[in-house]
């Protein structure tokens, strides 16, 4: 029984592959480095999900950060926590785009805001631009990455979401790479009888299965037999190529 297919059928149940088509090579990345994550999509946090992914700045602050598609910006906040200054832009195929932690925004933004601000007399301020005043074309200039809000440390906060119902997706899912050709390293691996009558190994309780790892980098499990609804619980990490979270 070879480890990948377990793989398979667990990446299938996760990404919800078969549910729903994304535009891919649609949008561009949002910065001109390499992706690196410093956070994943759905990843637990203390409180919540993660709804986007990290991007790594390289240590830095003021990295160019570019608008993925055309579309027009429909949110600008500045807060001490939470995302710090972050736009979001809606895009005319139906989803929203999201830049968080940002150092400052393009001139033309930052002139827009700083008018706000002083109109309210408050650094914090959230508005919503009419549909159509700020618009923004793919690769135009539209902030500068930063460390502001609830950051422990320079990077890109970026989402996209539904416009309609504002429901994030993994921004993997919409063709941006990030490179990743490390295999997985698999911990442990179990199974598990389902069924009133299953049985795994004459055994209706939980099993752990023995596996050894072969030379091309894949899992080769000892033979299971079964009988009934069973299921497989794998324990395993993978990490990037770039990075060692």
């Amino acid at each position: 029984m070879r480890i990948l297919i377990l793989s398979l059928l667990l990446l299938s149940a996760l990404t919800g592959l078969g549910q729903e088509k994304y535009p891919l090579n649609t949008f561009r990345p949002p910065l001109d480095i390499p992706l690196v994550l410093a956070g994943t999509f759905g990843e637990l946090r203390s409180n919540h999900f993660h709804s986007g992914i990290d991007i790594k700045t390289q240590q830095r602050q003021g990295l160019p950060v570019y608008a993925i598609g055309n579309g027009t910006v429909t949110r600008i906040k500045i807060g001490l926590w939470g995302y710090g200054k972050v736009i979001y832009i809606a895009h005319p195929n139906g989803y929203t785009s999201v830049y968080g932690h940002l150092q400052k925004f393009s001139p033309e933004i930052e002139s827009f805001i700083k008018r706000v601000q002083y109109e309210k007399k408050s650094y914090e301020v959230e508005v919503f631009p009419d549909y159509g005043d700020i618009k923004v074309l793919k690769d135009q200039l539209i902030a500068y990455s930063g460390n502001t809000g609830g950051s422990s440390g320079p990077h890109l906060h970026f989402e996209i979401r539904s416009s309609i119902s504002e429901k994030p997706t993994n921004p993997l899912l919409y063709g941006l790479e990030v490179r990743d050709a490390t295999n997985p390293t698999l911990v442990s691996l179990f199974a598990y009888p389902l069924s009133k009558e299953a049985q795994v190994n004459r055994s209706s309780k939980k099993i752990q299965i023995k596996f050894n790892k072969q030379k091309d980098g894949s899992y080769l499990a000892d033979k299971v037999y079964a009988s009934g609804t069973i299921g497989f619980g794998v324990n395993t990490y993978d990490r990037q190529d770039l990075a060692a979270n």
